[in-house]
């Protein structure tokens, strides 16, 4: 009987001590899956610290770089706006300067326009001043018309007159000649005196001969 519990008692130890050793095994086994768990952790940590570190450099790399662009193209930038700042100021100078062309344009049109205007006047009255002269112009014609046609009348008259006077001469010529025969045949005295005495002013100048005659007898003795 106490060999049969021994036997039990050995037996259950040694049941104890392979539950232990397969804990042992199982817990090895575990440790060792942790080891290896543990370094592929290690190694993968490595390699992300490396990658990190890659991607720091490269991240600064690009950084660099953006920031040498970003210089760049801020100077560009910079650049450009004076330009076009200086292009601002010059068609801000150029408007200015249209602006004043523009006024002076428009004094000049307005100096054109009073000018013109005064023209205007200038033409309304020397147009007045030439049609009161076209006016007296007519008046006078009408006038020396007028004129011509008295002065045609007054040389018809003097036409006439002369006629007349060329008559009276010849009449008076016969008559000299009579008195002059019939001085002849006695101891009368006779002289003829012959006078051209007219002048006229709208024709020719013409002469007209007036006769007078004078006789004397002698005193009876």
């Amino acid at each position: 009987k106490q060999w049969y519990q021994r036997r039990v008692a050995i037996t259950a130890g040694e049941e104890k001590v392979k539950r232990h050793a397969d804990m042992v095994s199982k817990l090895q086994s575990d440790l060792t899956r942790e080891a290896d768990a543990r370094a592929g952790f290690e190694r993968s940590n490595a390699k992300l610290n490396s990658d990190i570190f890659s991607l720091n450099a490269r991240i600064e790399e690009v950084e660099q770089a953006a920031r040498f662009a970003a210089k760049n193209k801020i100077s560009q930038l910079e650049i450009k706006i004076r330009q076009l700042e200086n292009d601002c100021s010059a068609e801000a100078k150029a408007r200015g300067d249209a602006q004043h062309a523009l006024k002076n344009l428009d004094r000049v049109i307005r100096e054109k326009e009073f000018n013109s205007d005064e023209d205007m006047k200038t033409i309304q009255r020397l147009q007045g001043q030439i049609e009161f002269q076209n006016n007296k112009m007519k008046a006078l014609r009408r006038t020396i018309d007028d004129g011509e046609a008295q002065i045609a009348v007054m040389q018809n008259k003097l036409r006439k007159a002369i006629h007349d006077v060329e008559e009276a001469e010849e009449r008076s010529a016969m008559l000299e000649t009579q008195l002059v025969r019939g001085g002849r045949g006695g101891n009368s005295t006779t002289r003829i005196t012959t006078r051209r005495v007219f002048t006229s002013s709208i024709g020719p100048a013409t002469t007209i001969r007036r006769s007078s005659v004078t006789q004397s007898t002698p005193a009876a003795e």
